[in-house]
């Protein structure tokens, strides 16, 4: 993977842990680039959700997955999270045939 892709990445990762209270955000190796996640703690955590949600728009993709408080020991948790995808690789255009020349 290129090193543009790699820096692109690192840098929605610390934005979202700067964002996010300080957490951890994950990384991983997706099929065409990588994925960075996030917990988030609600609806109390130390997040500050207007810029983990500028974080999160300097993916690719990006969303989220919620599980309610009573399946945490009374503490509903969310994890964010953004991808950032290698550009598809785009043929160039044939050439146009050359006029008759009649």
């Amino acid at each position: 993977m290129n090193d543009a892709l790699r820096q692109r990445t690192w840098e929605i990762a610390e934005r979202l842990s700067r964002a996010g209270g300080g957490g951890e955000a994950r990384l991983t190796t997706i099929a065409d680039g990588f994925r960075i996640e996030l917990s988030v703690i609600r609806p109390d955590g130390p997040d500050d959700p207007p810029a983990v949600l500028a974080a999160l728009a300097l993916g690719d993709r990006w969303g989220h997955s919620y599980s309610p408080a009573f399946r945490n020991n009374g503490v509903a948790r969310e994890i964010v999270w953004s991808e950032v995808h290698h550009p598809a690789h785009v043929p160039a255009p044939a050439p146009a045939p050359a006029p008759d020349d009649a």
